[in-house]
């Protein structure tokens, strides 16, 4: 991946911003994140890396780090996989708050950004910090293909 690239550039301005290092890892992983439009797994975001040195460690210590400062959010399928989009309203990235669909055979989540999570009436002495909603069924693929 070239390093000026412009989602590079976004992505080393939002660690920067956040008051992160912005190193050629983490820019790497966010700008991924970012370029997507639809939750990534570990594995999907290994594929997409170009970078050979990341092993698994190092990106899940990056993805724990970029939760944290919530300039990314997981997204936990019913299979159990957790999934990773990029948290940010200005970037062409999953904004979050709203829906997945996660497709049961070949375990594609994607976004249903056309509707929001609905509010829910929590007790006062319970703070939200994450909202979550996956619907499961079968991708247009699967389901022409006959996987069930």
């Amino acid at each position: 991946m070239n390093s000026d690239t412009p989602s590079q550039k976004l992505a080393a301005e939002r660690l920067k911003r956040a008051g992160i290092r912005a190193t050629k890892q983490r820019i790497s992983v966010l700008a991924v994140l970012q370029d997507e439009n639809r939750p990534l797994s570990h594995l999907e975001l290994l594929q997409k890396l170009e970078d050979s040195r990341f092993d698994r460690v190092t990106l899940y210590r990056i993805l724990a780090m970029l939760t944290e400062t919530t300039l990314v959010h997981q997204v936990q399928g019913l299979d159990g996989v957790w999934r990773f989009c990029s948290h940010d309203e200005t970037s062409e990235g999953c904004p979050g708050g709203h829906p997945h669909l996660l497709c049961e055979a070949c375990g594609t989540m994607t976004c249903l950004t056309g509707c929001k999570i609905p509010h829910f009436d929590v007790p006062d002495d319970f703070h939200v910090r994450h909202k979550q909603v996956v619907i499961s069924g079968l991708c247009a693929k699967c389901r022409h293909s006959g996987k069930s």
